[in-house]
C-alpha cells in the first residue's frame, strides 16, 4: 500500500507499506525477491502517477524504461538495496505545493461533504421523475438501445455507483471549499483531496477493500469473480472493482468533469469533428494478418475489461441525453449523468438527416481502490483477470445459469443437429433485436455482432468437448469436478493462445520475447502477490479499442477451397447474431477468420462502425471513434502526448514533434483539430502511430499493452504455467497444453472444418499452408489421457 502525505517542508511523502504478516516461513531468497518487488512496484506507482520523468527511446528492440524497471530482477537498479527493508520513503517535490502551505481539513468537514452530497443526489429523484414524465427516453430501434445493451449495468454495479457518486460529490464540495481560497489548482487539489480517507464518514463502510472475504489458500481451482486470486487482498482483480491507472486522471474540475482543452480549460474538438477528419473511408488491408486478429482482441479485451454506463438513481431507468431522432434536448431535460456529442449542421452524414446528438452516458462510478475521496474512477463488471470470464461469467449466478450440471458441461440448444449457446432468458441478453432470442454466454456482448458470436460458440463447445473426454477418461469423476477441470483446461488454453500466438502478432515477436511476454518450455516463477491485477483504464478505454480498426465491413465466407462465395454486411447483424444458424454460415464466418485478411491499423474505420453502428431499421447508427473519445474524457484520461513521454517517446513541444511516429498528413489534420498538442485524445494519437518491425501497434499503445499483459500475468496466481499455484499442472499436462493453438480450436470445434493453416493469426502461405485438420504434426492437439487419475486422488 502507498500512503501519501505532506511532511512539514510541504512536499509529498510516498510511503511503501510492504508485508504485514510474520516471515517466518519465506526463504532468503523469497525474502530478496519480495523486497525488490516492492521496490519495483513502488517505483511503477510512482511513475504511473505521473511524478517521475522517463529517459531513453523507444524501439523494436527496447521496451520502455518504465517497463524495463518493472521487469528488474536483483541487479541493476537494486543492486545492493537490503534484503529486509519492507518500508521506504521518497520525498518528491511538487511545484504547485512547496512555496505554500497545505489547507488542513479536519473530519467534521469529511462528514460535512458526505451528508450535503447525500442530500444532493436525494434530490435527483424528482428531476428524474420529470425527465421520466416527459417520455425522453429510446425505443427497442434506435440505436441508443444497442448502446444501452452493449453497457448493460448490473444491479451490483448500480449499488456500487449510488456510493461513488456521493462519494465524487462530496470530494467536489471539499475541492470547491478548501482548494480556492488557497489559489491551489484543480490538478493539486485533487492530489490533495485523493490523501482523505472516507474511514469514519458514512461511506467508510462501503470500501470494498475493508471487506471481509473467507479464502481457501489451498484451493485448486480460481473463483468465478476473481475474488481470493491474492491472499494478501482478497478483492484485488475481483469483479465490480476500479480500474488502475497509468498516469493520474485529468477531470476539468479534478474530480470528475469531463477533460478539457490545455490553455484555458476551453472545450476539446468534438468526437465526431475528430472522426469526420481523421477516419476516411479508405481500405488498406493487412496483407499478412487475418480477421482472427481482430476478433481474438476483442474477445479479450471483453475478458479483461467491461465498463457499464449510468442509469437513473431513483427509479434504474435507463438514460437517453438526445432525443431519438437525433435532436437535442431541452435543458430541462438532460440528466447530470449526459455526455451528449455535437454533431456539425454540415456532417456529410448526419447532417442530412438533421442529427444534432449523439447519445453518450457517462460510466459508471466505483469508489476509490483507497477508500479516499479524490478524482472519479470507473468500475469494471467482470474479473480483472485472463480467466475465461467471456464463457464463464464474472459471478457465481451467471456461472450456474451457464452449466447443465450433468457431466460438467455447459447448457446448449441444439439446432439442425449442431449445438449454440443456449437463449437467453434475461438481461441484458434478452434486449436484442433476433426474433428467435439471443444468446446467453458469460459475456452479453456475445451478441454484438455474428463473428463475437461464433467466438463464443466455439469456446462454449470447447468446454463441453473436454468435459465429455474428461468424463470418459476418469468415469468416476462427478460433475463438479469435470466441470472445474474442464474449465481449468480452457482457461489455460485461452491464456496460452494469447500470449504465445496473439501478443506476438500484436506487439512484434522481439519485443514481447523483450518483454517477458514468451511462454517457455518450463514451469514460471514470476507470481508476485504485490502487482496490482486490475485492468488499467488507460488499456480498457483506449489501448484495447485498437480492434476496431482492424475491422472489415463485408465479412467474407469462404468455403473449404477457400472460395469466396458468399459474404455478410456487418451493418446488418448488430445484435441480431442467430444469423451463425443458418446453412454453413457458421463455418463460412469461422473461415473467413482464418482467410479474410483484417485492416491495417490506422484512423480509417470502415463506415458499419463509423455511422452504422448498432444500426437498426434507419439509415444511421452512432460513431464508434466518437464515443472511445468521449469516454476517455469522461474517464479523465490525459491527452495522448503525457503517454508518449510516460513510454519513453520525447515529449512533443509542437505537433511537428509527433513525426518522429505519426505521418505528415495525419500531423497536418491533428494540427487543425486540436489547439496543443496535449489535447491529443490517447485513442487517436495511438492509432494514428505507425507500428515497427513485425507488430502492429505504434509505439505507445505497445508500451501500454505490454504493462498491462505483464501485470495480468505476474499477479494471476492461478495463471497456467506457474509453479507457485496451489496445485500446479503436472509436467505432463502443461506440455500437452502448450501444445493448443487457435487453429486447433477452429478445427474441433467448428461444425465441419476440415482444413486449417496452424496459425490462425496469418494468412496461409508459404511456412503456413492450409492442412488437413487431422495432420496432427501440423496442428497439434491436446491429450488429455495427461489428465488421467485416480479417483480416490478427488474423494
Amino acid at each position: 500500500m502507498i500512503l501519501v502525505t505532506p511532511d512539514n517542508n510541504n512536499r509529498w511523502v510516498y510511503t511503501m507499506h510492504g508485508l504485514e504478516k510474520p516471515m517466518d516461513h519465506i526463504s532468503a531468497g523469497g525474502v530478496m525477491a519480495g523486497s525488490v518487488a516492492t521496490l519495483a512496484v513502488l517505483w511503477i506507482s510512482l511513475q504511473t502517477m505521473g511524478f517521475l520523468g522517463q529517459t531513453g527511446s523507444i524501439t523494436a528492440s527496447k521496451i520502455p524504461i518504465s517497463i524495463q524497471t518493472y521487469l528488474a530482477t536483483y541487479t541493476g537498479l537494486f543492486a545492493g538495496l537490503p534484503s529486509t527493508d519492507y518500508r521506504h520513503e521518497l520525498v518528491i517535490d511538487t511545484a504547485g505545493f512547496n512555496k505554500r502551505r497545505l489547507p488542513h481539513i479536519h473530519e467534521k468537514a469529511l462528514n460535512a461533504s458526505v451528508n450535503f452530497a447525500q442530500t444532493l443526489v436525494n434530490r435527483m429523484s424528482r428531476l428524474e421523475a420529470n425527465i421520466a414524465n416527459a417520455g425522453i427516453g429510446f425505443s427497442e430501434k434506435s440505436p441508443s438501445y444497442g448502446q444501452y445493451v452493449h453497457s448493460y449495468p448490473s444491479d451490483d454495479a448500480l449499488e456500487y455507483g449510488t456510493d461513488a457518486v456521493i462519494a465524487m460529490t462530496a470530494s467536489s464540495y471539499l475541492a470547491q471549499h478548501h482548494c480556492q481560497r488557497f489559489g491551489i489548482s484543480n490538478d493539486e487539489c485533487a492530489r490533495l483531496v485523493s490523501t482523505l480517507k472516507l474511514h469514519g464518514t458514512p461511506l467508510g463502510p462501503s470500501c470494498l477493500a475493508d471487506q471481509f472475504a473467507d479464502c481457501n489458500a489451498d484451493a485448486k481451482y480460481r473463483s468465478i469473480d476473481g475474488s481470493c486470486n491474492n491472499l494478501e487482498n482478497p478483492r484485488l482483480g475481483s469483479a465490480l472493482t476500479a480500474y488502475t491507472r497509468v498516469l493520474f486522471p485529468q477531470y476539468s474540475d479534478g474530480i470528475k468533469e469531463l477533460r478539457r482543452a490545455e490553455r484555458k480549460r476551453k472545450l476539446l474538438p468534438s468526437g465526431r469533428a475528430v472522426s469526420l477528419s481523421l477516419s476516411v473511408a479508405h481500405d488498406v488491408i493487412d496483407i499478412s494478418k487475418t480477421l482472427a486478429v481482430m476478433q481474438w482482441s476483442e474477445f479479450i479485451a471483453h475478458d479483461l475489461a467491461h465498463t457499464p454506463m449510468r442509469k437513473m438513481l431513483s427509479n434504474r431507468e435507463p438514460i437517453s441525453c438526445c432525443h431519438e431522432n437525433g435532436g437535442m434536448l431541452s435543458p430541462r431535460h438532460i440528466h447530470p449523468d449526459c455526455a451528449p456529442i455535437s454533431i456539425a449542421e454540415d456532417d456529410p452524414v448526419y447532417g442530412k438527416h438533421s442529427v444534432r446528438c449523439m447519445n453518450y452516458v457517462r460510466s459508471m462510478p466505483i469508489i476509490r481502490p483507497d477508500c479516499t475521496f479524490g478524482p472519479a474512477e470507473q468500475i469494471n463488471q467482470v474479473s480483472h483477470f485472463l480467466d475465461g470470464s467471456t464463457v464463464y461469467g464474472s459471478t457465481l449466478k451467471k456461472s450456474r445459469e451457464l452449466r447443465s450440471f450433468q457431466g460438467g458441461r455447459l447448457r446448449v440448444d441444439i439446432r439442425n443437429g449442431n449445438t449454440y449457446l443456449p437463449t437467453a432468458d434475461s438481461e441484458p441478453s434478452s434486449l436484442c433485436h433476433s426474433k428467435e432470442g439471443c444468446y446467453m454466454a458469460g459475456d452479453a456482448r456475445v451478441n454484438a455482432q455474428p463473428q463475437l458470436a461464433v467466438m463464443h460458440t466455439i469456446w462454449h463447445r470447447e468446454h463441453n468437448r473436454v468435459a465429455r473426454k474428461l468424463a470418459q477418461i476418469n468415469p468416476l469423476w462427478n460433475d463438479e469436478i469435470l466441470y472445474q477441470e474442464a474449465r481449468r483446461i480452457v482457461v489455460a488454453e485461452i491464456q496460452h493462445i494469447t500470449y504465445r500466438e496473439w501478443l506476438p502478432v500484436l506487439l512484434g515477436r522481439s519485443y514481447a520475447r523483450n518483454a517477458g511476454l514468451s511462454t517457455g518450455k518450463s514451469y514460471s516463477r514470476n507470481y508476485n502477490s504485490y502487482d496490482d491485477p486490475a485492468v488499467s483504464n488507460e488499456v480498457a478505454t483506449a489501448a484495447l479499442r485498437f480492434f476496431n480498426s482492424l475491422k472489415q465491413g463485408k465479412l467474407s465466407m469462404p468455403d473449404e477451397t477457400r472460395q469466396f462465395n458468399n459474404s455478410l454486411q456487418l451493418s446488418d447483424y448488430f445484435y441480431n447474431p442467430r444469423i451463425i444458424e443458418s446453412d454453413d454460415v457458421f463455418d463460412g464466418l469461422l473461415r473467413g477468420l482464418a482467410t479474410q485478411t483484417c485492416q491495417k491499423m490506422d484512423t480509417n474505420l470502415i463506415s458499419d462502425i463509423t455511422y452504422k453502428l448498432y444500426k437498426t431499421d434507419g439509415e444511421w447508427g452512432l460513431d464508434t471513434i466518437s464515443l472511445d473519445i468521449q469516454r476517455g474524457r469522461d474517464h479523465g484520461l490525459p491527452g495522448y502526448n503525457h503517454y508518449r513521454k510516460y513510454c519513453g517517446l520525447p515529449e512533443a513541444k509542437t505537433f511537428d514533434d509527433f513525426l518522429d511516429y505519426i505521418p505528415l498528413e495525419m500531423v497536418r489534420k491533428l494540427r487543425t483539430l486540436y489547439n496543443h498538442p496535449n489535447d491529443i485524445d490517447l485513442v487517436i494519437g495511438g492509432m494514428a502511430e505507425r507500428s515497427e518491425d513485425d507488430g502492429i501497434l505504434g509505439p505507445t499503445l505497445q508500451c501500454l499493452l505490454t504493462e498491462q499483459f505483464v501485470r495480468t500475468r505476474r499477479s494471476d496466481r492461478f495463471f497456467y504455467d506457474s509453479v507457485t499455484q496451489p496445485h500446479p499442472f503436472t509436467p505432463e499436462q502443461l506440455a500437452e497444453l502448450r501444445n493448443v493453438t487457435l487453429a486447433r480450436l477452429f478445427c474441433d470445434n467448428g461444425d465441419n472444418i476440415a482444413r486449417m493453416q496452424p496459425n490462425a493469426f496469418m494468412k496461409p502461405q508459404l511456412g503456413n499452408e492450409l492442412t488437413s485438420c487431422h495432420n496432427v504434426e501440423a496442428i497439434p492437439s491436446v491429450d488429455l489421457f495427461a489428465w488421467a487419475e485416480k479417483a480416490k486422488a478427488y474423494r
